[in-house]
This record gives C-alpha cells, structure tokens and sequence, in this order.
C-alpha cells in the first residue's frame, strides 16, 4: 500500500460557547449564503469541484452555449477530441455527446428518406463523415444493397433494329466503387470508438467504458489500454490490470507507466517491487503527468523505492502543484509543516483552499484558529470554515459558531463579506 503523508493535524480546542443567538445567527447566515447561490445560478450540488471551480463551470457551460447556438456537428465533435479527457468538464462532455449525437441523428434520418443512389452517398459522406460515421456506414450499407438489387433485376429484351455501323466507345469514366470510402469509414468509425472510450472513462462510466475501449485497446490504442487497466484495477481484475498497463506503458503512454509503477509499489497483479515501480513513474513524471510527479514526490518523501529526499520530493511536487494538482498543494504544507517552516506551509493550504479544495478550506481554518502555522486570526478562521461547509466539508460545521463567538459584529460583517467574495472567486 502507498504510504501517504499525514494530513496536516492540528490539535485545535475550540471554544463552543456561543450562546444560542449566536447560533441561530451563524445559521442565518449561511442560509442566506445559500440563497444568494442560487440567486446567481449557482447550486450548492454543482459546487463538487469546489467554489473556484464553480467559476470555470461556468465559462465551460458559456462554450457549450455557443457551441450550440452554431448549426454545424463538426465543432462539437472537435471540442469532445480535444477535452476528452478532461474531468473537470464531465458535465460539459455529456452535453456535447448528447447534442452530437442528435444531430447525427437527425441527418440519418433525413437520408433514410433519400434515394440510395451513389450521389446521396458521395454528399452525405463529405459532409457527415467526420462527426456521424455510423449514420453514413448505414447509407452506405442501403445503397450497396440497391445495387446489387439492379444488377439482380434481368433486362427487358430489347427489340430487333436495323444492323448500323459500330459507334466509337464512349470515354466515360465508370461510376465510383462503394468501397472506394472504406478506408475513410474505418478511419472515422475508429476515431469515433476511441472517443467515445475516452470519454466514458473520463466521465467514470466504468461498466460502458470496459466495453467501449475493448476494441480500440486490442487495435493497439496506448490510451485504451490504459483506461482498461484502470477499470480492470477498479474492479480487483489484478492480472488484467497488470496485462493492460504493460501494453501501454511498452508504447511509452507515460498513463500506462504511471498506472504500472503504482501496481508494482503496491504489488497488485505483480511482485511488490517499489524501486521498479519509482523508476515507471519517474519516467511518467518525467513526461509532464501531474498525478505522476505527485507520485514521485510522495515516493521520494516517504523513501519508496529509494532514501527518503526532501528535496526531490519538493521538486516533483511543486511542478505538480504549478499544473493545479491539489493534493500536491496539500502534501507541499505538510513538508513544510514538518520542516518548521509555518508560512510556507500556511502558502499552500491557501493555494489549494482558493482553488477550490475543501479539505485545504477547512484546514486553512484550523491553521487560523490554532496559529499553528503562523498568527491566529479568528476572522480568517470563520472565512474558511464557512467556505468549507459551503464546499460540502461537514467537519468545519461544528467550528464556525466557536469562532463566530470570538467576532465582534463589525468582524463579523467583514467575514460574511469575504465569504460573498470567495463564493464568486472575488480574492484579495
């Protein structure tokens, strides 16, 4: 099993001794928080990426609008390969997944009702190739099947005419073979698979994604062979796991190496062996994968595989952190912590706490209560606190109405001020 750093622990007492007023305040508030939410649009259950993230939901929702409001598929299908595997814009995806796929839809069954001529098929395919293959593969199917019909269908006998001198041949180029556009239909069926592989993955449709990625991992696709060793590991599947990893990370998909590395650290599907698993996700690391160079920082501050390295163990995760790698931030305040370094710690917390990080908010709120790493600050507590339990963190409840009682009414403004701003992203 990986070992872990310890979650900054702060042995904080609290004071509780508000008097009822200022409990029934302390709730007012944070109900009137909640109003003001949803007022602006803004739901407390679409805040599961934290309240900064609410800001970047919405301006990925204002590209999905805009991206609608334009009559073409092929924007859509553009913007599914390019953020497939982006989680942040799960919600997003489905949407554009749903709205491609109505669409493409909507042109098989308008050329349902068209001709299965040759010609409908050459329109059809330089126009919904690329986004709806599926739809075109039908098309394709009905009008090869016209054809045969045709050729099936004997001539009328024509009737005796008058011997006349040979015609010269005509030089007109015979008509275009249906499988001409095989090779463009396999292209663009494939692309669609592993999409739709990618992005079952990303959305963790699990059970649909082991299906999807089935075909493409087995055509040799580095990032399907991936997703399925992930799914196989989810489901305990350690041999195929193990199977899935290694053909990705022998095409050096630093995914693959990653999810490797971690199955020799902890010895599923494998011989536990930690120096071969730090020397995968050094390379993965080494590729720019963030959850890799956390990896490895944990690795080299924990001595797995290798001596412990502080040092090194910064290094990986502050280029983690710099990607927006949360438990980066949070492991970097630990280190700090540990090495009696109070502000630097307290620098990270903050970092993740502003990113939307719950687990930062609520402990940046110890940090400020205790003044375990730095000043005490009672306002600054009660701010973070209550951006917590706003960000769904239940443990911060129980604290807000100790430091509420410490407040004064002019503070208490400010705070409740404050907590407005970093609902909107609004920091000072």
């Amino acid at each position: 099993m990986r070992v872990l750093p310890a979650i900054l622990i702060v042995t904080a007492t609290l004071g509780v001794t508000g008097c009822a007023g200022s409990m029934e305040s302390s709730s007012d508030f944070l109900s009137r928080s909640g109003a003001m939410i949803a007022e602006q649009g803004k739901r407390l259950a679409e805040f599961a990426g934290g309240l900064v993230n609410s800001q970047d939901d919405k301006r990925y929702q204002q590209e999905i609008d805009t991206l609608f409001a334009q009559p073409m598929i092929d924007p859509l299908t553009r913007y599914l390969e390019t953020h497939s595997a982006d989680t942040n814009r799960a919600r997003q995806l489905q949407q554009v997944v749903t709205e491609r796929d109505r669409r493409c839809g909507e042109i098989g069954r308008t050329y349902a009702s068209r001709d299965a001529t040759t010609a409908n098929l050459q329109r059809m395919r330089g126009g919904y190739l690329y986004s709806c293959p599926d739809e075109v593969q039908a098309f394709a199917v009905r009008v090869k099947k016209q054809a045969s019909r045709t050729l099936a269908q004997p001539s009328p006998l024509p009737a005796p005419e008058p011997q006349a001198a040979p015609a010269p041949a005509a030089s007109a180029e015979p008509p275009p073979s249906l499988e001409v556009a095989s090779a463009d239909f396999a292209d663009a069926l494939n692309r669609k698979r592993n999409s739709n592989c990618y992005l079952l993955y990303t959305i963790k449709n699990y059970t649909q994604a082991l299906e999807a990625c089935r075909q493409p991992a087995e055509r040799g696709d580095a990032k399907a062979q991936q997703h399925m060793g992930s799914v196989s590991l989810a489901r305990r599947d350690y041999r195929s796991a193990k199977a899935w990893a290694e053909r990705s990370a022998a095409q050096n998909h630093a995914a693959g190496q990653l999810l490797l590395g971690r199955l020799y650290q902890d010895g599923q599907g494998v011989k536990q062996d930690q120096r071969r698993g730090l020397e995968l996700i050094s390379q993965a690391a080494d590729q720019g994968l963030a959850e890799a160079r956390f990896s490895a920082g944990l690795a080299y501050l924990n001595g797995l595989g290798t001596s412990p390295d502080p040092a090194r163990a910064e290094r990986y995760l502050k280029l983690a952190a710099v990607d927006g790698h949360i438990a980066s931030h949070l492991a970097l305040a630990t280190l700090h912590e540990s090495q009696g370094e109070p502000q630097q710690a307290r620098h990270w917390l903050r970092q993740a706490a502003r990113k939307g990080s719950a687990e930062a908010q609520f402990l940046l709120g110890q940090s400020y209560a205790s003044g375990s790493t730095g000043a005490v600050d009672n306002q600054e507590a009660y701010v973070w606190y209550s951006l917590a339990v706003l960000n769904g963190n239940a443990k911060a409840k129980q604290a807000i109405d100790g430091q509420q009682a410490l407040l004064s009414d002019e503070q208490l403004s400010a705070a409740n001020t404050r907590i407005q701003d970093g609902i909107n992203g609004k920091w000072q």
